[in-house]
């Protein structure tokens, strides 16, 4: 049973997970750069405390998406997954024998979490400015699958 949602907190699909966690009322989480890296710009104290995220001693994307992957029972990861960050994320489930799905529909997701015994899920995918609206449609799937 899904009981965490954690995420890399950039725009687009990882911020979704994290709402969807308060809408769906589970904890959230995840490790963010150091300098708490957005494309919108550092994150608030406010934001870093409403997702319980923590801050990398690294300033750079890889070694926080590699927390994110390890800290989780498994990854769902949303959008074009050519992307240089889902292609790290991909690299990184693998290295680490960690189950991934990509692009799922609401059902699909729930049936994989359940088969895999997802109780922390990392959200990963595009960020908005590259995928507009990917935000939306990663919130309306997590909040379907697990609600």
């Amino acid at each position: 049973m899904l009981k965490k949602i954690i995420s890399g907190a950039q725009t687009g699909a990882d911020r979704a997970g994290l709402v969807a966690a308060i809408d769906l009322g589970i904890q959230n989480g995840g490790t963010v750069p150091k300098g708490r890296r957005t494309d919108t710009g550092p994150l608030s104290d406010y934001e870093m405390a409403r997702y319980n995220l923590q801050e990398s001693k690294y300033n750079t994307y890889p070694p926080r998406t590699r927390q994110n992957v390890s800290d989780s029972d498994g990854t769902a990861i949303f959008g074009n997954v050519g992307s240089p960050g889902s292609r790290l994320t991909l690299k990184y489930c693998r290295d680490l024998c960690k189950p991934h799905i990509i692009n799922p529909e609401p059902s699909e997701l729930r049936a994989w979490a359940e088969k895999e015994s997802i109780e922390t899920l990392n959200v990963a995918g595009n960020r908005e400015r590259s995928n507009p609206g990917i935000y939306r449609r990663v919130l309306v799937i997590l909040v379907q699958a697990f609600q």
